[in-house]
């Protein structure tokens, strides 16, 4: 069966081979989709799939993909809620017209349980997601937690709530046991931040996360917004006054806008694929920070992370995966010692990452064959561990 998986990446392989070391950062955001962390799930379902497949387009022509394609992926990320209408979804895989799998969509809310309004084109794709199955009586969608699935589920369809793709990228086993005997064994203490939102009201611990920093040897790792790239590049003179006086708000305990530009230049690091940036993540002894990426990817190298969730989104990430996971307003007056301490893996903290993953790989093996999609058979050596 020949597959087409599409993404939210623009030819990010030409981009990571010809173009990254000259790219500014519009440049760097229109490849990796607005988030630097969209490399992540987008690597976890090419990992999955064991068909002959190729990245395919929204703007491709229906007709011809109809007459190559058999089936189609299409990659999901946070889409579900009132910031997003996916009338465009709907559209284009209504003219398709191919059997579609959808991996990874996640709802956005303040916080878990609060149903989020949706756009009717959103509704839309909802109810055309169901004419797209394999099977009538089985889920084509896997979303990132139960929170979504039942957002799903009020809007009137079944999911399959077994969390985001980025978990296999790496299929070894044990591999929480493998971050608790890391953690063990490091003896330079290294701390990597997965930076937060600036602008988001949970930016108050960005000062602690920056005072880790330098203080541990750290990295500040970007995903979004497109301003925090911009410092990194030194591209600043098209950033907003009123952007600027935000950040300089935010940011404060480092000093002046001039010392914050020389401090984004200095300790703001960011990748546009997923292989490099988990072989990085293997200098440091621990990850920490609101972007569940920025975490979940140094866990697939073997080093422990744990998540401190700014809404619904990462906590349901986080809990679904079995990554541990803070709210930020719990740990927000935390000392920068303090928080670092409250995120060290404990050898129980592992065994539940370990069983958690079984068993979601237990699920995924089970949801693609009900999609009568194959996968590597490293997925299922691995649901084949026992817990």
């Amino acid at each position: 069966m020949k597959v087409g998986i599409i993404t939210n990446l623009i030819d990010i392989d030409g981009f990571v081979k010809n173009r990254l070391i000259s790219a500014n950062a519009d440049k760097w955001m229109q490849a990796t989709g607005g988030n630097t962390g969209n490399v992540a799930f987008v690597h976890g379902v090419q990992s999955l799939v064991d068909e002959e497949a190729d990245v395919v387009r929204w703007s491709d022509d229906p007709a011809k993909l109809n007459q190559e394609y058999d089936h189609l992926i299409v990659c999901c990320a946070n889409q579900i809620g009132k910031h997003v209408d996916l009338a465009g979804w709907a559209d284009r895989l209504r003219n398709f017209d191919l059997p579609t799998t959808f991996i990874g969509l996640g709802a956005q809310s303040d916080a878990i349980g609060e149903i989020p309004e949706v756009p009717d084109g959103t509704k839309a794709f909802l109810d055309l997601s169901k004419q797209l199955r394999v099977d009538a009586n089985k889920p084509n969608i896997i979303t990132r937690g139960e929170f979504s699935s039942s957002v799903l589920q009020h809007y009137g369809v079944d999911s399959a709530p077994f969390g985001c793709p980025s978990q296999f990228i790496s299929l070894q086993h044990g591999l929480g046991q493998r971050c608790f005997d890391h953690q063990q064994r490091t003896q330079y203490d290294r701390i990597m931040t997965a930076a937060g939102n600036p602008f988001h009201k949970s930016s108050s611990l960005e000062n602690t996360l920056t005072e880790i920093v330098e203080k541990y040897k750290g990295d500040y790792i970007l995903q979004h917004p497109k301003s925090l790239i911009q410092l990194a590049l030194g591209e600043t003179t098209d950033i907003e006054p009123n952007t600027i006086k935000a950040l300089e708000r935010v940011y404060s305990r480092i000093g002046k806008w001039s010392e914050i530009k020389a401090w984004f230049e200095s300790y703001g690091v960011f990748f546009a694929d997923a292989q490099n940036w988990m072989h990085y993540s293997r200098h440091f002894t621990l990850a920490i920070g609101p972007r569940y990426h920025g975490v979940a990817l140094p866990i697939q190298a073997g080093v422990p992370g744990k998540v401190i969730s700014i809404d619904s989104r990462t906590e349901e990430l986080a809990v679904t995966t079995g990554i541990p996971t803070v709210k930020y307003k719990d740990v927000e007056d935390m000392s920068a010692d303090e928080l670092i301490a409250s995120c060290r893996w404990s050898l129980k903290d592992a065994l539940h990452y370990d069983k958690t993953r079984v068993a979601n790989a237990v699920n995924y093996l089970q949801f693609f064959a009900q999609n009568n999609l194959n996968v590597k058979p490293e997925l299922k050596q691995l649901a084949e561990g026992s817990f």
